[in-house]
């Protein structure tokens, strides 16, 4: 049950893709022809979200090879558990408005997939660890990195700008996944306020496995 609702969140996430606040700094050094892009990620739920208080860091370095290295950091993720995280934007003009916070939260007192999706437009690339990193693998689970016991997780990799990510008029990462309940799964459990809930993306999905927890991102 648990790998078919994996599946239908990945089907579910790449349809979303067609379809806060944070600090930023911008360093450009035209001799090498390298842009870089250093920003925090902050929270995304309200305060009483069980095991959503994490903190981090990200950075993403334009190469002048036409590749690009993206790095995340962040701690107070669920530990022992994989965490998708993307890139999204908006192709053209700024025109989506950054990261949500609390205050998205629906009467469900949750923000859901759903209910981010108008402030940080859709899926650009999936940062998984291996493999691709299309829309496609947008709840590649296997493929994206596991907090390790005190939930944290530092992530690096380089690759082709094939998506024009950096064109976009604004990118922002978005880390997903909470243990709700501590159970250490990505599950239903129908005696916890938040974990006996459904994703936004589907009734057969855990909340759990597709929250966003934090979120951070710049105008370029």
């Amino acid at each position: 049950m648990k790998k078919m609702a994996i599946a239908a969140a990945a089907g579910l996430l790449g349809s979303l893709a067609l379809a806060g606040t944070a600090g930023a700094a911008h360093d450009t050094n035209p001799s090498a022809k390298v842009a870089r892009y250093t920003y925090d990620l902050g929270a995304v739920q309200p305060s009483d979200v069980p095991g959503t208080r994490a903190d981090g860091v990200t950075r993403i370095v334009a190469l002048p090879n036409g590749k690009v290295q993206v790095k995340v950091d962040a701690w107070g993720l669920a530990p022992g558990l994989p965490h998708a995280m993307h890139l999204h934007g908006v192709p053209g003009p700024a025109t989506d408005d950054a990261c949500p916070g609390p205050d998205a939260a629906g009467a469900d007192g949750v923000v859901t997939v759903l209910d981010g999706a108008p402030f940080y437009g859709g899926i650009v690339t999936s940062l998984t660890t291996t493999g691709d990193t299309s829309p496609a693998s947008a709840l590649a689970l296997d493929r994206f990195p596991v907090a390790d016991e005190d939930g944290r997780i530092s992530y690096s990799r380089t690759f082709r700008d094939d998506a024009g990510h950096l064109d976009a008029g604004t990118v922002q990462v978005v880390v997903h996944g909470a243990d709700f309940d501590g159970n250490g799964a990505y599950a239903f459990d129908p005696d916890d306020a938040f974990a006996s809930r459904s994703s936004s993306l589907g009734a057969s999905i855990p909340l759990e496995a597709t929250v966003p927890v934090l979120c951070g991102g710049i105008a370029n």
